[in-house]
């Protein structure tokens, strides 16, 4: 699916790009050309191009349609659209992907030293204070990571880099060489990799990162950056080896001192020079382009925001689960999470855990099969009386059953009288822990208030990458409990800012419309600033793409983010 945000300045930009670096041959079209002052442009990957300037990077043309969907989404920015002739020809004036390289070089050297100093400029302007050639007191002796948790990958990746050809002594200086960039707020390594840097001992050392590890880049991505430039420096002839090991060491050092992911530039990726640091509209651009490695996730998450007119059942919740289920399984694969609302169903005066095992087959078995990657976190309410359940619960199940529960530990100002807590943050429900982990990322089940509690308890994070809150819902403006923009402001941002980690939220809008910008994800990225002055427009955690269902209680809007 096309983002929606993606506009004719943003398709405009992509065309400027394209006529300073030209097409590769893989993305050439056969069907259509987007025709522009008489130039021919090739529709799907002009869209793919766009999509960096509106959101920050290149859309993967997997994601979307050519043909139909791409020339219908352009023909309403305006452009025009035509058919290439039956001989299957497209533009033969496209250049090859070595003429782009050899115009490119031509044109930008990479190594131009005014793409570094506005890469700093730029950082100054974002997040305030940076340090350029930032030194860190780090070893480059293998062994004295030994009680380091990646200790025997590091170890795996420093005996295949010597064995690759041979060359065992690429280690001669014994502390870490400068990094190009340290940001100390929110704290994090900024490298700027030039062609250079992609090298085989460069895959060999990606290709046995650990899946646990945080990255601010895409490993993929730069294996396949190492595959194509396939870069050879032989001054000393081990120095391919020892670039790799150091870059190595600058990716698995946040692990030992506690920092955000090591993000990576590439040198090609644009002309960095030509942005300006005064001009807001390069400011985003560049900021949401860092902020989206920095929050790069392994797993996709979607979030359910229901416009309910207050009129379903359990059995009505289930139906719609399995609806939004099915209609995700088919658009995305591998690990992900569905985060449903707080008491998406109910026990009702009876107590929250009589109805676990209801829950646990009718999900489970809906998640079975074609489904078995899926996570769905649901509320579970019990024990209602006058408005308030006295258990607020919140469940994660996979297709095998439940694998975390967590009842409310922080409640709200005016049901602190009603609602039963758990004794602490960490206590277990039925034995279960509200802790789980998909893909080596550890995920913390709140429900609904808790999100507040954590900063409002000074809870240090106890190892979580991301937060799920299953908020119970929104009533319209004037009315008690109508305070949807508080919620995001002081619970999602205050709990993204005390943890240093992305929240996700689901919730329902009760008789009122789903507030169009309300985010459903949040990860905070203003440093010491209060939440009091946090803005929807700071929040870099955008969905990839939305789903809209009808259904019997009214509206669902389902937003699929993936890091």
């Amino acid at each position: 699916m096309i983002p929606s945000n993606i506009g004719k300045e943003h398709v405009i930009d992509a065309l400027r790009e394209i006529e300073s670096e030209g097409v590769s041959a893989s993305r050439r079209s056969k069907s259509f050309c987007l025709i522009v002052n008489g130039k021919k442009y090739p529709p799907k990957y002009v869209v793919s191009l766009a999509n960096k300037y509106a959101n920050g990077e290149e859309l993967d043309p997997s994601s979307f349609s050519g043909g139909r969907e791409t020339n219908g989404f352009l023909k309403k920015l305006g452009f025009d659209i035509v058919q290439i002739p039956s001989s299957g020809k497209a533009d033969q004036s496209t250049p090859s992907r070595k003429k782009i390289f050899e115009t490119v070089r031509k044109k930008h050297d990479e190594r131009c030293p005014k793409c570094k100093n506005t890469i700093q400029r730029m950082l100054k302007e974002c997040y305030g204070r940076v340090e350029s050639n930032y030194k860190f007191e780090a070893s480059t002796n293998v062994n004295d990571y030994k009680d380091f948790r990646f200790y025997k990958e590091l170890k795996r990746i420093f005996i295949a880099l010597q064995r690759c050809r041979g060359h065992k002594g690429f280690v001669r200086t014994p502390n870490l060489p400068r990094c190009d960039f340290f940001v100390p707020n929110p704290g994090f390594i900024l490298e700027f990799d030039e062609s250079q840097h992609f090298t085989v001992p460069r895959k060999i050392s990606l290709q046995n990162y650990p899946k646990e590890l945080r990255l601010g880049f895409s490993a993929k991505q730069w294996i396949a950056h190492c595959e194509e430039i396939n870069a050879k420096d032989n001054d000393p002839i081990f120095r391919d080896e020892q670039r790799a090991w150091y870059d190595t060491l600058r990716d698995f050092l946040p692990s030992c001192l506690g920092l955000n992911p090591t993000v990576r530039l590439y040198s090609k990726e644009m002309q960095w020079c030509r942005l300006n640091p005064k001009n807001p509209k390069d400011l985003a651009l560049f900021k949401n382009i860092v902020e989206r490695k920095r929050i790069m996730f392994k797993n996709w998450i979607a979030t359910v925001l229901i416009q309910s007119n207050e009129n379903y059942t359990n059995r009505d919740r289930l139906k719609i689960l399995s609806q939004i289920v099915d209609r995700i399984s088919k658009r995305k694969g591998g690990n992900g999470v569905i985060l449903f609302p707080g008491g998406w169903f109910t026990a009702g005066k009876r107590r929250a855990n009589t109805l676990y095992k209801w829950v646990e087959q009718n999900v489970g078995l809906i998640l079975s099969g074609k489904h078995a990657n899926i996570i769905a976190c649901v509320g579970i309410d019990g024990r209602e009386t006058s408005g308030w359940a006295k258990d607020q619960i919140g469940a994660a199940i996979n297709r095998k059953g439940i694998i975390a529960l967590g009842r409310k530990f922080h409640p709200a100002p005016s049901e602190k009288m009603y609602v039963e807590l758990a004794r602490n943050y960490l206590s277990k429900e039925e034995g279960y822990s509200r802790i789980f982990e998909v893909n080596g990322q550890k995920y913390f089940i709140c429900a609904c208030y808790d999100s507040f509690g954590l900063k409002h308890k000074k809870i240090p994070n106890p190892g979580i990458d991301v937060v799920l809150d299953l908020v119970h819902g929104f009533y319209p403006k004037g009315e008690s409990g109508s305070g949807d923009v508080y919620f995001a402001k002081h619970g999602f941002a205050g709990a993204s800012k005390h943890w240093k980690c992305l929240v996700f939220g689901a919730a329902v809008f009760f008789n009122r419309r789903i507030s169009e910008k309300w985010p459903s994800g949040v990860y905070w990225n203003q440093g010491d600033s209060s939440t009091q002055t946090w803005r929807y427009e700071d929040n870099p955690a955008k969905p990839k793409e939305e789903l809209e269902l009808k259904i019997k209680e009214g509206f669902a809007l389902v937003r699929i983010y993936k890091h």
